[in-house]
């Protein structure tokens, strides 16, 4: 894979994931997220991810998390062979989405599948395996 694409849109202020990203794999699939130790290189699972199409940014179920905490990872620039991501967490008010709100941050580099995480809380990395 050579990395995710991002196209920025200026009439609407949106990024959005290219056709390439998108073509990559089927993305009704689930896709690994493991916990990453890197003082000792060790990988841990930590859940399952989902690309959502209409959305252009991935769901993630992370194991730590209650069942009802739903992350979303959206790719909002790109410059040079990084692109850089945000990681939302869905905001609920009286059991409906209200807004989403940012929680942690990610990139991917070009020729490396997977997109490294940091949320906020966890002191290891969080990434969403492509392959």
């Amino acid at each position: 894979m050579a990395g995710v694409q991002v196209s920025f849109f200026q009439s609407t202020g949106v990024y959005i994931l290219t056709e390439q990203a998108i073509s990559l794999k089927d993305r009704t699939e689930t896709l690994n997220l493991f916990w990453l130790c890197e003082h000792a290189g060790k990988k841990y699972p930590a859940g399952v991810a989902f690309y959502n199409q209409e959305q252009g940014d991935f769901r993630l179920k992370v194991d730590l998390l209650p069942e009802d905490k739903v992350l979303f990872l959206k790719a909002v620039s790109s410059s040079g062979d990084v692109t850089h991501f945000r990681v939302e967490s869905a905001v609920r008010k009286s059991g409906r989405i209200t807004h989403r709100a940012e929680v942690g941050t990610g990139y991917l580099r070009d020729g490396d599948p997977s997109i490294y995480m940091d949320l906020g809380p966890f002191s290891r990395t969080l990434v969403l395996e492509q392959e």
